[in-house]
């Protein structure tokens, strides 16, 4: 995947600069690279189990940071995997991508194609490393409610759904890049799957920023480490 960069991010070549969606686990640093890019300010939570949700007011101003509202299984209302319901659960719920809306493919020439229309650009760090970004945040000037005593296991289930979401998206015909960290290179799940099905024998070093992004072993141990089991095996499969 070529690559072309804004103020030191970059994304891939053939991507139109307004159809950036920047999304991924409160932490993982959406905000700043919105801030980086030039993009619009401020965020947006948009419930992905409602008709037509790509078609709301917020989404035509981009590039721009999203959240999302999911809808879970056994659960009528849809809520963010940041809100305050979840900070002292035991256990959190699966989410119900049956009842998660896809726009459909372009039938008419005049028709608008909304599946091309945005890149969802998910930044999806290893959630070790979003608790601990998490809790320096909440020690600093950048005080934020969210970022008080979360839960290892609270993050790592965020980390899962959106993972999950990026999958879903993907598989559903959508535009979707991921990213270990917002300044670091996207890749295309495509190339993933390629990168998971090479016997690479993974090192044991940290995951973070500085490392070399366009390193196979790298990635390779980041999305080992990061991406939910089930889904490591599902990118391994031939």
């Amino acid at each position: 995947m070529k690559l072309k960069e804004k103020k030191g991010i970059l994304y891939p070549g053939k991507m139109k600069f307004r159809s950036w969606i920047v999304a991924g686990t409160p932490g993982c640093g959406k905000s700043y690279l919105i801030d980086k890019i030039g993009g619009w300010p401020g965020e947006v939570a948009i419930d992905i189990s409602m008709k037509k949700w790509w078609t709301v007011e917020p989404l035509s101003h981009r590039p721009r940071e999203v959240h999302f509202s999911f809808p879970y299984d056994g659960m009528k209302d849809r809520f963010t995997v940041y809100d305050d319901r979840w900070s002292d659960a035991d256990k959190f719920p699966k989410v119900d991508w049956d009842s998660i809306k896809i726009p459909n493919k372009k039938k008419f020439i005049l028709a608008p194609n909304w599946r091309a229309r945005f890149v969802f650009d998910f930044i999806l760090p290893p959630p070790e490393w979003i608790l601990k970004q998490r809790k320096q945040r909440y020690e600093s000037a950048d005080k934020r409610p969210m970022d008080w005593n979360p839960s290892r296991k609270w993050i790592q289930w965020q980390a899962e759904v959106h993972w999950g979401l990026a999958w879903h998206f993907h598989n559903s015909g959508l535009q979707v890049i991921v990213r270990p960290f917002n300044t670091a290179r996207p890749y295309s799940f495509k190339v993933l799957q390629k990168i998971m099905r090479q016997k690479n024998k993974l090192q044991d070093k940290e995951i973070n920023p500085d490392l070399n992004w366009s390193k196979v072993r790298n990635v390779g141990l980041w999305v080992s480490e990061s991406a939910p089991k089930n889904l490591v095996k599902k990118m391994q499969k031939k």
